[in-house]
């Protein structure tokens, strides 16, 4: 460890570059701009366009190399203009320069320079390779001065009630902000070894020509899928044609018409973690519909900076600490994500208390599946129309059809071929559930529904639609919060390289707050970072320091 740490050269610099979009504009902090292999980056977005009503509900943050390789990545809730979050810095991540890229799904129609980007340094300690950067910068003279970013300093004065403190001892802060220059909105807060934190002011590269104007939609509800349908083999657009979704152990679908360009998009719920999507479209004469999805990503290439990596002496000592305490830390403590998700789904079906349910245990076991709509007295029927087998509903009172094609469910995947459900054999179903009136999804009107549930929620067997497709789909990232430790036991140690992290801290009425939190027991110098965004949408801060001593 101490070798590689020795070994890899000069200091360097790291930044937050401004992301500005005409509509809308991020700015972003991380927790501290120097980590280990397998840390988690805290960090905190603030957003405008103008109308804080209109500004996109979702923000990506992407761990990427200078070159625009993308580590890991994540979707994140912007909640009134603001957000947080956190990634986790994958433990086989090569040493080097890395950034912090953040951007929503409207900023996308520009230039990816318009995106926020926060250069950091990572360091593995158990790799001996070095990303090499392809830049010869001269750092001398590009470093922020007096702890200011691009904005100024923050109105806002930090006041600790001493200035050194003995290990585990209570530090106790005391926010105040210069009422008379405005009240600030929300603040980040981040208290961490006093060198794991660089702001440098550097040239910015020209990334012209690559936006894609108009291509990309602003998501004001959620985290959206979008895609193209066209006919397979061919690549002729098909607009119009239905598409239909269904997120597997959801009891809801979504269905959509594709547009005059064959485009779709659903807006999705704000669930947590990876789930299953099955996305089909809707039978079209002749032809069979390919779905092409969207990266949900932004796979455009960037022009940063890339300069070569290095550690001074100060930063050295620093990394060899948080790789210390971060090994501690995997020894006593757990990760604070939280992966439950399991309350989100939708246990009730979105079509309610069904007309009837036909539980098939109940009757005499039947060869087909088509043989209990024959033989059963039920509200639906199978009806030939041009030579083609129909289900249709009739109403009880004149036993007249619905004449229009019903909604058609296996486990809640849309299925539009009947002759593939009417082959189903019965006893893998456990019921079917009717609605026997019109029923409107997405703006698309079916004469009612059926909804066959199997019993081992497989769908039965089906040979789904051709058209049909699986995607393993990345929802929000799980929920994580920074976890401060309470009373540890003495022989627990508390191994915290960030100490404080609150991504969003309000003062009161009065513009003041106060911050408790117990002292480390890694002996060093501590920086207390506050940032804010001003009037003008600049990142301002401002800055103190602390010393911990042994006990």
């Amino acid at each position: 460890m101490v070798l590689l740490l020795v070994s890899v050269g000069p200091a360097l610099w790291s930044q937050d570059l401004s992301g500005r979009l005409a509509g809308e504009h991020l700015q972003a902090c991380s927790d501290r701009t120097l980590y280990v292999s397998g840390e988690r980056i805290f960090f905190s977005v603030f957003g405008s366009n103008g109308n804080p009503e209109a500004i996109s509900r979702i923000f990506y943050c992407e761990l990427i190399t200078p070159d625009g390789n993308r580590i890991a990545g994540g979707k994140y809730l912007l909640e009134n203009a603001a957000g947080h979050g956190s990634l986790l810095v994958p433990e086989d991540a090569t040493t080097g320069i890395y950034y912090l890229k953040f951007y929503t799904r409207a900023m996308r129609n520009g230039s990816t320079d318009a995106y926020t980007y926060i250069l950091l340094k990572i360091v593995n300690p158990y790799r001996t390779d070095v990303l090499q950067g392809k830049d010869a910068f001269d750092s001398s003279g590009l470093a922020a001065k007096n702890g200011m970013m691009n904005g100024g300093g923050l109105p806002v004065t930090i006041l600790s009630d001493k200035k050194s403190y003995s290990e585990r001892e209570t530090i106790r802060l005391n926010l105040q902000s210069d009422t008379t220059k405005g009240m600030p909105g929300l603040l980040c807060l981040s208290v961490i070894p006093g060198t794991a934190y660089t702001e440098w002011v550097i040239p910015h590269k020209n990334n012209a020509g690559n936006d894609k104007p108009g291509a990309y939609l602003p998501e004001t509800r959620g985290v959206s899928l979008s895609g193209q349908v066209t006919a397979k083999g061919s690549g002729v657009l098909l607009p119009g044609c239905r598409v239909n979704l269904s997120i597997i152990g959801d009891k809801d679908i979504q269905v959509k018409r594709a547009d005059a360009s064959g485009r779709f998009i659903f807006a999705l719920p704000d669930y947590h973690g990876k789930r299953d999507i099955f996305l089909c479209a809707g039978e079209q004469p002749g032809v069979t519909p390919e779905i092409l999805i969207d990266n949900d990503f932004c796979s455009r290439p960037v022009s940063l900076p890339s300069p070569r990596f290095g550690l001074n002496e100060r930063e050295l000592k620093t990394a060899y600490k948080l790789a210390v305490n971060f090994r501690l830390t995997t020894l006593f403590r757990e990760d604070s994500v939280s992966s439950d998700t399991s309350s989100e789904e939708n246990h009730v079906s979105f079509y309610g208390k069904p007309s009837k349910v036909l539980a098939l245990d109940k009757y005499i076991e039947l060869p087909t599946l088509g043989d209990y709509f024959s033989e059963l007295a039920a509200l639906v029927k199978v009806k030939k129309i041009d030579g083609k087998r129909h289900f249709r509903f009739y109403t009880t009172e004149t036993e007249a059809p619905i004449d229009v094609d019903p909604l058609m469910l296996v486990d809640w995947v849309a299925v539009d071929d009947i002759n593939k459900i009417l082959a189903l054999s019965p006893q893998e179903i456990d019921r079917i559930e009717l609605v026997n009136a019109p029923y409107v999804k997405g703006g698309i009107t079916f004469g009612g529904i059926i909804s066959f549930v199997s019993k081992k929620y497989d769908f039965a067997g089906i040979d789904l639609p051709a058209s049909g497709t699986f995607v393993n789909y990345s929802f929000l990232e799980p929920r994580s919060e920074f976890q401060q430790p309470g009373p540890l036991p003495d022989n627990t140690p508390d191994s915290r390289n960030t100490l404080i992290w609150n991504p969003a801290l309000q003062l009161s009425n009065q513009g003041s707050a106060t911050v408790t939190f117990p002292a480390p027991d890694t002996p060093g110098t501590y920086t207390i970072l506050l940032r804010g965004m001003n009037e003008k949408g600049e990142t301002v801060m401002t800055t103190e320091v602390f010393e911990v001593t042994g006990k």
